[in-house]
């Protein structure tokens, strides 16, 4: 069974696409609140799509707040059996 860490990805999406270390990272935290601009969501979701093999649809993402919402999203759209985790 693959397993998913949206945390670690997303910190790791950060580094890769903006340059930001990002730390402290948990399901409560406000994705608006790390300084990313338009620009960096939208490569970090693309970071996502690619890495996952999925396709977020805008009208799940417009309701992401936190690295939480986040997860919900991307445990819709993973194959069946695989484990997310936050």
């Amino acid at each position: 069974m693959a397993t998913v860490n949206v945390t670690q990805l997303f910190a790791q999406a950060a580094l890769e696409v903006n340059g930001k270390k990002l730390e402290n990272l948990s399901k409560d935290t406000v994705i608006s609140k790390l300084g990313l601009d338009s620009v960096a969501v939208m490569e970090l979701v693309s970071f996502f799509e690619e890495k996952l093999n999925i396709r977020m649809p805008d009208e799940d993402l417009a309701k992401v707040q936190t690295l939480g919402d986040l997860g919900d999203v991307v445990k819709r759209l993973v194959p069946a059996g695989t484990e997310v985790t936050v």
